[in-house]
């Protein structure tokens, strides 16, 4: 693929210039044109602006700014370069023909020739790319025209499907080597992503407000999971069956002319009716014409029966902004079985004040006994009833993965006798030398077994042996009486068609239907498919592939009495620095990024000079946000929530009476984040014994988070709050929970946030005292605990992020404890917080004093 560099510099635009569909606030016209010199200039920008600040939406209309002046340019310079080589070559010429020299204007017109050979041959494929957008709009038209397909009609879209065709199943299924693709012009793509689909649906509909969303070619790209409309595929619980299924209905080849009755005896084993190549790129032409969310392309699929997942994939290639969840960006492999190239590219990473952990975690790879004891099963029944079919070195390479296996289950069980309790680190090469299997290419190993689909063969198997109908006691084997049964069946359908008696014709449909129950009454009932664990393949593959790495880069965590093999990767920096290398621009954005150090020293060592950081003020004004640091409790007694005294009964009774008096001047929602789901269990219990439970609720109704979903409880809490006469709600919530992240405590829902506690990690984890281990040996003594503390501070900034979402909104924050006026803690604070702070202690009024602000800061909204 070709792509054009300018040799022009852009000028940043004004700030009304971004198609910005608001009135910018000071600080969105700061980002967007500070994100337009960083994309121009190809470096690397970290960008701190506060939740509720409309960062994501400046984000997009300054990237997409960027990229249309960017491609106006391209267009222009090119014709121009173009112009101005022949120029210089007629000028040559007339110089040669008088020259004395003729050798050297030889060469001279030479190389203008190849410049303009080469100039003119970008021209084509940019000329060709603009056809094939134009075919794209042409038919997205022609699909809103055609509008709903029929059910009824998915049986003449079969004919659609090639039953040879297979080259677009799975990038990752390929065989072989594939042929060289056509060479095409490479546009600058923007490849956004962030860590949920909520979030990414939130800037499509952002999108569609700007003059930007008539013309970008916008796609959502998601898994099977959020896309599939196929009902067989959607009915299963897990991805990994859901993939299996799909992969499956891709490779099987269609029937010309489908029988109703075979069609829903034999839906599920299929090729599925969705994936017809007409109505993948009809749907295609449409997402690019139209943003639309990933639900959205989802239900445009279901109505019009092509397949989302497969239209968003082909789509990849046309798109401009190419809207992903983290997982589909940061893993390599994601990339190339979508067929994603960040060459050139601009990258944006929002919401990413977790970034360093969600690459830590995307790389990561566990496998437990249960898995690898079904592995080993599902591959030597396998390889024992294909056995005869493999070559020498196929076979070789299965019986290695099985000796792997053995080995693996061994170093389990040996540890399991050794050890009673405690898990163990091991380096990667030690695993494989304890497992005496590191003789063995595993590089070589996992690319047979991509060649040649190995996972998806074993599955397969396995789940048609899952299928087979087991024989009772009392009753013959059943593929004899199927059998029997099938050839009863031929014969008699051989003599109906020699006899013309109609009495005949009777009797032989009479004997079909006993014949057809003979065979229903023999098959046992069938496991329902949803209830098939999905492969052990895939996991123990992706376990293997975690052992070729570095390994420095991370570390084994064998925890013998859980029965898990566990990948932690250590240093990220190896597994991101692809996307540094490739991408033309990278962005890293978040509401809470600081501290930065640990971000830039593990991600970007190589690159300092490409670096850029912006941090940006909230757009609130000073007066709308109170936050308070108590270090003493309503009695005066010190706060301290460690681990080791938060559940003692001074602290237990500090916090309820703190939680009793602010509930009786705060209006509206108060939202309390807790260090754990124990400890707050714990503080419910005291506030129910204690009597507190039943005076706040006198004035508002009480909710708490459990662990799971929360999207029930949210709807209750919001609609106590807003019920008329209502004296709002309390919350009770848990920091790094589902309430704590990404949600929206705006206006009433949240008039006060209070954190209880520095709620730090677990220093006794495994996991984290190796990372911290591994900091320090990389970046120098006290880098771990400078990573221990700024987990819980970033923690503790997204907690407080959940409340003040707009201009106009306004609230108090209370961090509970004495440790939190630690000027090293304060430091790494929110600017727009930590600048306001009102230290609460003895000295000046205590807790009395809190409470009379508190009061005053209401009264005067």
């Amino acid at each position: 693929m070709s792509q054009y560099t300018p040799n022009q510099r852009l000028d940043t635009p004004g700030a009304q210039e971004f198609g910005f569909p608001y009135s910018p606030y000071e600080i969105q016209e700061q980002l967007m044109q500070e994100l337009f010199q960083v994309l121009e200039r190809g470096q690397v920008g970290i960008f701190e602006s506060p939740t509720g600040t409309g960062k994501s939406l400046t984000l997009t209309c300054g990237a997409l700014t960027w990229l249309a002046r960017h491609e106006e340019l391209v267009r222009t310079e090119m014709l121009a370069r173009i112009r101005g080589v022949e120029q210089e070559l007629a000028k040559l010429k007339e110089e040669s023909e008088q020259s004395s020299n003729w050798l050297e204007s030889q060469g001279k017109s030479r190389a203008q020739r190849a410049e303009l050979l080469r100039l003119q041959h970008l021209q084509a494929l940019l000329d060709k790319q603009e056809q094939q957008l134009d075919q794209i709009r042409k038919g997205a038209k022609k699909h809103k025209r055609q509008g709903r397909v029929h059910p009824g009609k998915l049986e003449e879209l079969e004919k659609d499907l090639d039953p040879e065709s297979d080259s677009d199943s799975e990038h990752e299924t390929a065989d072989g080597p594939q042929e060289a693709a056509e060479d095409r012009y490479r546009p600058v793509q923007i490849f956004f992503c962030s860590r949920t689909h909520s979030q990414l649906a939130q800037i499509v509909a952002e999108l569609r407000k700007t003059p930007h969303g008539q013309s970008v070619r916008s796609i959502s790209l998601g898994s099977r999971q959020q896309l599939c409309g196929n009902p067989a595929v959607r009915k299963l619980k897990h991805v990994g069956l859901m993939n299996e299924r799909c992969l499956d209905m891709a490779t099987k080849k269609a029937r010309p002319n489908p029988s109703k009755k075979s069609r829903l005896t034999a839906e599920a084993n299929s090729r599925c009716p969705f994936k017809a190549a007409s109505l993948v790129e009809s749907l295609r032409d449409l997402a690019l014409t139209e943003p639309l969310d990933i639900e959205e392309l989802a239900n445009e699929g279901t109505a019009c029966g092509g397949c989302s997942y497969y239209a968003s994939r082909s789509a990849v290639e046309h798109a401009q902004l190419i809207l992903l969840p983290y997982q589909l960006l940061l893993q390599k492999s994601a990339r190339n079985q979508l067929g994603i190239s960040l060459k050139g590219s601009i990258v944006i990473v929002d919401e990413a004040h977790n970034l360093l952990d969600s690459v830590a975690q995307l790389h990561g790879s566990e496998i437990s006994r249960q898995q690898l004891e079904r592995a080993k099963v599902q591959i030597s029944g396998y390889k024992d009833h294909f056995q005869k079919r493999f070559t020498t070195k196929n076979l070789l390479k299965i019986n290695q993965i099985i000796f792997i296996i053995r080995r693996l289950l061994k170093i389990l069980d040996q540890r399991k006798e050794l050890q009673s309790n405690g898990c163990s680190m091991m380096r990667t090469y030690e695993l494989t030398a304890e497992g005496d299997f590191f003789n063995i290419d595993l590089c070589e190993l996992l690319d047979f077994c991509a060649r040649t689909r190995f996972a998806r063969k074993v599955q397969g198997r396995a789940d048609r042996m899952e299928r087979e109908p087991r024989p009772s006691e009392n009753q013959a084997p059943v593929s004899t009486a199927r059998s029997l049964i099938l050839q009863r069946l031929a014969s008699e359908q051989k003599l109906k068609e020699k006899t013309k008696s109609v009495k005949r014709r009777v009797e032989d449909i009479n004997k079909e239907d006993k014949a057809e129950e003979l065979q229903e009454q023999q098959k046992p009932t069938k496991k329902p498919v949803e209830e098939v664990a999905p492969s052990p393949i895939r996991p123990l593959l992706a376990f293997l592939e975690t052992l070729t790495s570095n390994a420095e880069d991370g570390r084994i965590l064998v925890d013998p009495v859980g029965g898990t093999l566990k990948y932690i990767l250590l240093d990220p920096a190896e597994q991101f620095a692809d996307i540094v290398a490739e991408a033309r621009a990278i962005v890293i954005a978040g509401g809470t990024m600081q501290p930065t150090k640990e971000l830039k020293e593990q991600l970007f060592t190589g690159c300092h000079d490409r670096l850029v950081e912006r941090f940006y003020n909230h757009v609130v004004a000073n007066d709308a946000i109170l936050p308070f640091v108590i270090s003493n409790g309503p009695s005066g007694a010190p706060l301290s929530f460690k681990f080791a005294h938060r559940g003692s009964a001074e602290m237990l009774r500090e916090l309820s009476m703190i939680l009793r008096n602010l509930c009786q001047v705060v209006p509206g929602g108060v939202v309390c984040f807790l260090p754990s789901y124990e400890y707050l269990d714990k503080v419910y219990k005291y506030l129910e014994q204690s009597g507190t439970l039943e005076t706040i609720s006198g004035r508002k109704s009480v909710f708490r988070e459990v662990s799971g979903s929360a999207e029930q409880l949210l709807d209750n809490y919001a609609l106590a709050i807003k019920r008329p006469a209502s004296y709002g709600a309390l919350l009770l919530s848990v920091v790094g929970g589902k309430l704590s992240e990404g949600l929206n405590f705006a206006d009433d829902l949240g008039r006060a946030v209070l954190v209880v506690g520095l709620p730090y990690s677990n220093s006794l984890s495994p996991e984290l005292r190796q990372r911290m281990q591994h900091l320090d040996e990389k970046l120098g003594p006290g880098a771990g605990n400078e990573y221990y503390e700024n987990l819980c501070v970033k923690a503790v900034n997204q907690c407080i992020g959940r409340a003040v979402r707009h201009i106009k909104d306004y609230a108090c924050v209370y961090l509970l404890d004495k440790r939190f006026a630690d000027p090293k803690i304060r430091g790494k604070l929110p600017k727009w917080i930590s600048r306001h702070i009102v230290e609460a202690n003895a000295a000046n009024g205590g807790f009395g004093a809190v409470q009379g602000r508190t009061a005053r800061f209401f009264k005067g909204r």
